[in-house]
């Protein structure tokens, strides 16, 4: 694993005092941190209060069995994953306890060399699992699609800035793959197998900002029927990703920036804090140099957020990468919806190219959705929405169906006529600069010249 072993957190509950020594010794000749406990209801508190790696319960024991301890810390949702030991437990105890959701199970006496395997197996599982739970979020990829010089700028600077621990603030207009930037800099990071946690400041409510980043203990509140752990708590030794942090109100920022310069957060209801070990990311579209002008954001958390500033680029800044976008998004929705993959015309990408996209990668992945989704086996200038026509000049192609009735074929083929003729007007009747400006053979374009029986009059002055 990347981390240092030591970093990784284990909790032994066994109420046998030469067993919980045994394993705790086991363990910590493999490198890790291992914390021991006797009774089950300390460790059902340690684990609501302090973040395990991993927890080895022993099945049978007085108070209640490990078993029991396992519901109990499902129903409060400590996730915490668990392998099971016993000596005396039965082959049904057994196979109860993994199918209650645990790992594995061993039995007593324990073999050193496979207690060691059984746990490295399992860490790396979780942080499979983990990774697979974040990969399910994004947008179907954790690549950077493209070659753009602006692109190049900002994969540089990801790769300069992730083995370090500094804190990150990417700016950039919305839909322009902020978030991609930050899993790329967790992903990158020795943090990489460890969570990587999102949050979207704008989409909590101010009354539960505080209890969404930083937990709350059972009974702090009327509702608070089980302790809770917050944000930060969920990303300790990861990546905590604070996505438009510009909209996070005032209160709240005086409480992030305590917990940041501190490396400690306070639960609702508790009196006590407890340390944690994050990466900080953070993100926005707002100017928030101009926000702290304002009073909307507080000087001093800005300072300690924007330590490397990274900034996304645009979609309108990088052209040259669109072709690509369209065909990775072209080959994930007709894959998604059971579709032969579908080609784009050549004047179609040319005339996405020159779109200047005011919602970015976004739209561009909506768009291309909807063209898989409703256009035929080839995208042509037809299949555009009227607002992108319109947007690009292509006025006199929508306004010369208005009051027809065409069939979607019809429409097609009469925008790319128009289209045709209005790049031969462009180049003066030159075929080589028009077929390179529609990226044709020459034969290709004299063929459909030919077949929209174009006449040399109508392009050449």
């Amino acid at each position: 694993m990347n981390l240092e072993r030591e970093a990784i957190k284990i909790l032994v509950v066994d109420d046998e005092a030469n067993v919980r020594r045994a394993l705790q010794l086991a363990l910590q000749n493999e490198g890790y941190t291992v914390h021991v406990c006797e009774h089950p209801i300390q460790a059902f508190r340690l684990l609501n209060t302090e973040p395990y790696d991993l927890a080895i319960l022993d099945i049978r024991m007085e108070e209640i069995s490990g078993i029991e301890l396992f519901q109990k810390m499902l129903g409060s949702e400590i996730l915490t994953p668990v392998i099971f030991v016993s000596g005396n437990a039965s082959l049904s105890e057994a196979a109860q306890a993994v199918r209650s959701g645990a790992f594995d199970f061993i039995e007593k006496p324990f073999n050193s060399e496979k207690l060691a395997i059984t746990v490295q197996r399992c860490l790396e599982f979780t942080a499979l699992k983990t990774k697979v739970e974040a990969f399910k979020q994004t947008t179907g990829t954790t690549e950077m699609i493209g070659h753009s010089k602006a692109l190049q700028r900002v994969t540089q600077e990801i790769a300069k800035v992730a083995r370090t621990q500094a804190t990150v603030m990417i700016q950039g207009e919305s839909g322009t793959g902020k978030e991609l930037i930050a899993r790329q800099i967790h992903d990158q990071s020795d943090r990489a197998k460890r969570p990587f946690v999102k949050v979207n400041c704008s989409a909590i409510p101010e009354t539960l900002i505080e209890s969404e980043l930083f937990g709350f203990e059972k009974g702090a509140f009327t509702g608070a029927t089980h302790t809770k752990r917050g944000y930060f708590e969920q990303a300790h030794f990861g990546t905590l990703f604070l996505d438009e942090i510009g909209d996070m109100a005032l209160n709240a920022q005086a409480k992030v920036l305590r917990a940041i310069q501190n490396s400690e957060i306070q639960k609702l209801g508790s009196e006590r804090t407890q340390p944690i070990n994050i990466r900080l990311i953070a993100a926005t579209n707002r100017d928030l140099k101009q926000d702290v002008a304002d009073g909307r954001f507080r000087e001093d958390l800005f300072y300690r957020l924007n330590v490397v500033p990274i900034q996304a680029a645009p979609l309108r800044e990088r052209p040259e990468d669109i072709s690509l976008l369209v065909a990775w998004f072209c080959r994930r929705y007709c894959a998604s919806n059971g579709m032969k993959e579908k080609s784009f015309e050549p004047a179609v990408l040319d005339a996405l190219r020159s779109y200047p996209w005011p919602g970015n990668i976004r739209e561009l992945q909506n768009l291309v959705e909807r063209l898989v989704i409703m256009g035929g086996s080839t995208i042509s200038l037809g299949d555009l929405p009227r607002h992108f026509l319109d947007q690009l000049g292509r006025t006199d192609v929508a306004k010369s169906v208005e009051g027809e009735d065409l069939s979607l074929k019809d429409f097609r083929e009469r925008s790319e006529r128009e289209y045709l003729v209005s790049i031969l007007k462009k180049t003066n009747g030159n075929i080589s600069k028009a077929a390179e400006i529609l990226q044709v053979e020459r034969t290709h374009l004299h063929k459909k010249i030919a077949q929209y029986t174009i006449q040399k009059r109508e392009y050449f002055l």
